[in-house]
């Protein structure tokens, strides 16, 4: 193992001449922003957070995040006015003002990508007044325990997260976060102890650095459901892993227990997935005998911290309806850029007209079931008693052809996401196997369809 880390670790670890270069770029980000300020004649300051601030950033992933730091005694109206002056004044041109809890700036300066975030100077992150408020106190805290061979330890957990597919607490992805890589290295010491221990986790595993929490029931019921928690030291009321979901906890503790019995470079660096061709798709969907459907609309103009969740909304109130009906949903997925797609994929679309109605066993009165179905004017057969000793009967069933019940499903909208109902209200298609072939030309979804159809765990491909 230890040759596999070593090599591994010449490969992630920037180099002097780019760690220099981003040092260059961050300071001059932070000139100009605390320039800006002075000009504008704000009582603000800029600050430096993040992997570029302490240092665990991979080679191919430099982004630079400064935050402008403002008293925590101005209004939250006067912190996005003027937090966004100065992101203006700094970007210009090049600046794109996105939202996310409240608005901020992104650019690219000498090809890298720069966050410029207004924030609350907060002295006690326990009363943050925005979420991004902690961040000063994350970079704080961190640094301070970091040494050089943890910085190493990091960036071999970043690259393992990343190779096996659950790296990123955006909601897009649900999972670790740098800081949340950060911590767990703080708490184990070290990458091969991290995957030693995380390889007997199971979920709702509790770890508390710092002994917030004496008795480890406490904070299972404060932060119930949740399948891993990591108390956040500057904040004991915070789950560092809250973005973690469960298939990315359970993928992160299969990864480690199969890393541990074979190690290979495979789950740092996985192959790529072989991209579809739309020969492909025809060969690949007759030999599943499923029927795969795909409903395209543009995506709504908010950040994916918005339009993921209500994707995932959207796609499991359509799954549900599907299921109320009787259709097996094999499974699904979203994908967005600029069109949103939902695929939905059926082990049969047509269904018999016939659908059996299952009532009260003998112990309980049956009447109101009987009563209902026989004036309903779909049954066609019963009451009677099956094996069990349940009332049955056999009624008609409303919808049989999937294609016309998406239809109804994609015109009333109901429990959609709010974003999203209004994108498809605009309108939407419903592809199939011709359809999806155009679509395989549409930036980024021929690798999400590609990765939908030969879905592998990374390091089994």
């Amino acid at each position: 193992m230890s040759d596999i880390l070593a090599t591994v670790l010449k490969r992630v670890k920037p180099t002097s001449s780019e760690v220099k270069f981003v040092e260059e770029v961050a300071s001059e980000i932070i000139l100009r922003s605390n320039e800006a300020i002075s000009k504008l004649g704000f009582n603000a300051k800029a600050m430096l957070v993040g992997s570029a601030a302490r240092g665990t950033w991979l080679r191919q992933d430099p982004d630079i995040d400064v935050f402008i730091l403002f008293d925590e005694t101005i209004t939250r109206e006067e912190l996005e006015q003027k937090g966004m002056a100065v992101a203006r004044e700094v970007a210009g041109p090049a600046g794109e003002e996105k939202f996310a809890e409240h608005p901020y700036v992104t650019m690219k300066f000498r090809g890298l990508d720069i966050d410029l975030v207004p924030c609350f100077d907060v002295t006690d992150p326990k009363r943050i007044k925005s979420a991004v408020d902690r961040s000063p106190h994350h970079q704080r805290y961190v640094k301070s325990k970091l040494t050089p061979q943890l910085v190493e330890e990091v960036l071999l957990l970043k690259q393992f997260a990343s190779g096996t597919g659950v790296y990123g607490a955006e909601l897009k992805k649900q999972g670790f976060s740098g800081y949340l890589c950060e911590l767990l290295i703080l708490h184990y010491g070290s990458f091969r102890k991290l995957v030693e221990e995380a390889s007997k986790w199971m979920p709702g595993e509790v770890i508390d650095t710092l002994s917030y929490y004496p008795d480890k029931s406490e904070p299972k019921l404060i932060f119930e459901n949740q399948p891993l928690v990591v108390i956040d030291p500057v904040d004991p009321s915070r789950n560092a892993a809250a973005a973690v979901s469960l298939q990315n906890f359970s993928t992160f503790v299969r990864a480690c227990q199969d890393f541990l019995d074979n190690p290979t470079l495979r789950f740092f660096f996985p192959k790529r997935v072989r991209l579809l061709k739309p020969v492909d798709l025809d060969r690949i969907l007759k030999r599943r005998g499923t029927r795969l459907f795909c409903i395209v609309f543009r995506s709504p103009k908010v950040v994916p911290d918005v339009l993921y969740p209500q994707l995932r909304r959207t796609e499991k109130a359509i799954v549900t309806r599907l299921v109320q009906e009787g259709f097996e949903v094999l499974r699904s997925d979203v994908w967005a850029n600029g069109n949103s797609a939902i695929l939905i994929e059926l082990s049969v679309s047509k269904l018999p007209s016939v659908k059996t109605r299952v009532g009260p066993p003998p112990n309980i009165s049956a009447k109101n079931f009987i009563q209902e179905h026989l004036s309903s004017g779909k049954c066609l057969a019963g009451p009677m008693v099956d094996a069990a000793g349940r009332v049955v009967f056999e009624v008609k069933r409303e919808w049989t052809d999937a294609l016309s019940l998406l239809k109804e499903i994609m015109a009333r909208r109901i429990s959609f996401g709010k974003n999203v109902s209004e994108s498809v209200s605009q309108g939407y298609r419903i592809l199939e196997s011709d359809g999806l072939k155009k679509l395989l030309k549409e930036s980024g979804f021929r690798e999400f369809l590609s990765e939908y159809l030969n879905r592998k765990l990374p390091w089994y491909r």
